[in-house]
């Protein structure tokens, strides 16, 4: 029979080693756009580009209609 030590009965530390008194939540320098409000003025002024997602996929149906019509247009008129 295996016998246990009883000694080390505290709770187990599943997060970082630091204590919760060590640990600093609030906002940082990557935060701070979000809280002067200068991501606003960016977003809506125009500067920042969004991706055309309606001219992405016509692109990517005519490369794909292409890809169709080039190998059934050689077997037809090929040698």
């Amino acid at each position: 029979m295996q016998e246990f030590d009883d000694e080390d009965d505290g709770p187990i530390s599943l997060g970082a080693a630091d204590g919760p008194e060590d640990a600093d939540l609030g906002p940082d320098e990557h935060d701070m756009d979000l809280m002067d409000g200068s991501w606003e003025e960016k977003y809506y002024s125009g500067r920042v580009r969004a991706f055309n997602w309606r001219g992405i996929t016509a692109a990517l149906g005519v490369i794909v209609l292409i890809a169709l019509l080039v190998p059934a247009l050689l077997t037809v008129f090929g040698r």
